[in-house]
C-alpha cells in the first residue's frame, strides 16, 4: 500500500470473519439488485416478442436520454470551467493588526492596564451596568 495514497484500504487487516461477512453481504445486496429487474426484464421479453417496434422505440427514447444527459453535463463542466477562469473571485482583505493606541480610544482605559492584561494568563475584566469595561485585574 502507498503511504501517500488517498484511498484508505486495511482491508487485509480485518479479520476473516469480518471479511467474509462484508463480502457475503455485498453478493446478497447485488442479487437483490438483479432480483429487482427481473420484472421488467420478463416484461420486455414478452413485449418484445409480440411488438418488435415497442421495444426498439423504448430504446431510441432512452438513448435520446442519455445524448441530452451528456450533453448538459459537457454544457455544465464548459460553463464552470469559464465561470472559474473568467470570473474573479473575492479577494478576502486581511484587516491591519490593531495598534496600542486603537485599543486605549476603544475601551478608554490607560495604556498600562492594557499591557498588564495582556501579559497575564488570567484576567478578570469589570464592567459597569451598561456593559462598558471600566477595569482589567
Amino acid at each position: 500500500m502507498k503511504n501517500n495514497s488517498l484511498i484508505i484500504d486495511v482491508r487485509r487487516l480485518l479479520p476473516w470473519h469480518k471479511r467474509y461477512a462484508s463480502n457475503t453481504s455485498t453478493a446478497m445486496m447485488w442479487a437483490v439488485w438483479l432480483l429487482l429487474w427481473r420484472p421488467l426484464l420478463i416484461v420486455m421479453g414478452v413485449v418484445s416478442l409480440q411488438k418488435q417496434h415497442v421495444i426498439h422505440k423504448l430504446f431510441s427514447a432512452f438513448g435520446l436520454g442519455v445524448e441530452h444527459g451528456v450533453s448538459a453535463l459537457l454544457a455544465c463542466v464548459v460553463g464552470l470551467l469559464l465561470w472559474s477562469n473568467f470570473i474573479p473571485s473575492k479577494v478576502v482583505k486581511k484587516t491591519p493588526a490593531k495598534k496600542m493606541s486603537d485599543y486605549v480610544d476603544h475601551f478608554d482605559l490607560p495604556v498600562q492596564d492594557i499591557k498588564q492584561g495582556r501579559l497575564q494568563k488570567v484576567s478578570v475584566v469589570h464592567h459597569d451596568d451598561h456593559g462598558k469595561i471600566i477595569r482589567i485585574e
